[in-house]
């Protein structure tokens, strides 16, 4: 009988200290915990209609290339243009994740094609995985946007191993906002090629040294050929 006591005291000891360390937790963490733990794509008619949504977009966007005035592509080469050529959607490579934004986030410059730099925020980093690799791409923001609606985007320039043979040599750009502070939703079939790609006078960032990874990337634009 004593036993049996004694572990009921002992269980009932853990079970409130769980109880009050779930009490103390910060609630904004919880509010992180429980984002990322629900599913990019909750019924497989969800992830259907995202997979036509991105091929859409992707019609689309040829569409502007070829007619909006704001294109980067040159006028006498709109007449020849026959489209963007993209990866396979793969819904493998939508994911939601914590953002670890830096407490005193330094400034720093990234060089571009055209030879000058550009003043960026070092904003944070997020890690994932990719073919059992786990890998960390780090966000930035231009000081130049401060105060304007694009200061609400994280800019992620990127390279990985289909650079250069793949996609273009000077990598590839995402842009994310947070979801709510310290979670994004990282989609790289949204991955798109610089400007400077399809025309010279465009001054393109160029990754810094920090996300140039290792690993491949098969999602979002692929080289572009005239």
């Amino acid at each position: 009988m004593v036993k049996r006591n004694v572990v009921f005291v002992t269980g009932f000891i853990l079970l409130l200290t769980f109880f009050v360390a779930g009490c103390g937790e910060d609630p904004h963490e919880r509010e992180i915990r429980g984002a990322i733990a629900q599913p990019v794509f909750e019924t497989p008619d969800e992830e259907q209609a995202y997979v036509d949504s991105i091929n859409g977009l992707r019609y689309h966007k040829n569409i502007w290339m070829v007619e909006n005035t704001n294109s980067p592509l040159k006028e006498d080469e709109r007449d020849t243009f026959t489209g963007l050529d993209y990866y396979p959607v793969d819904t493998e490579l939508v994911f939601r994740t914590r953002l670890y934004k830096y407490s005193d986030p330094e400034v720093i410059t990234i060089g571009t094609t055209t030879g000058d730099f550009r003043e960026a925020i070092r904003y944070g980093y997020f890690d994932f995985s990719i073919d059992g690799q786990e890998v960390r791409l780090h966000t930035y923001k231009f000081t130049r946007h401060k105060g304007t609606d694009l200061e609400k985007y994280l800019f992620i320039p990127f390279k990985d191993a289909t650079s250069g043979t793949e996609t273009y040599h000077g990598g590839r750009y995402l842009d994310v906002t947070e979801e709510i502070p310290g979670v994004v939703l990282i989609d790289f079939n949204d991955a798109y090629n610089p400007y400077c790609v399809y025309n010279e006078m465009y001054s393109c960032p160029i990754p810094p040294g920090e996300n140039q990874i290792q690993v491949a990337i098969r999602a979002g634009e692929r080289m572009y050929v005239q």
